[in-house]
């Protein structure tokens, strides 16, 4: 018996690949051709290597909305604080509580 890693494989069943088939085409972010999916037409089966190449494409999108959602954030709180100066000049700001 050898000890060579590529003649070792997990069977994963016929079942367990729809319900993995399934899960990637209902991710959200997924849709993009970044992110590699194993389909049906294309034959290909579900293995581990086909799980990892899609986790990692997923990361990357995932990562990429992540950074532009905190940008997003970042210019809404820079807004609502030009908001908040605006207010204070032309003296419609709530007074300030202090305790």
């Amino acid at each position: 018996m050898t000890n060579d890693a590529a003649s070792t494989t997990t069977v994963i069943s016929e079942r367990d690949q729809r319900r993995i088939r399934a899960a990637m085409s209902a991710m959200p972010y997924a849709a993009t051709e970044r992110v590699p999916k194993p389909w049906v037409a294309m034959g290909d089966a579900v293995d581990a290597d086909a799980v990892v190449a899609f986790l990692h494409g997923l990361a990357e999108v995932l990562g990429e909305v992540a950074a532009e959602n905190d940008k997003h954030r970042r210019r809404l709180f820079s807004l609502g604080a030009d908001v908040e100066a605006f207010r204070r000049l032309i003296g419609t700001a709530p007074a300030e509580v202090t305790p």
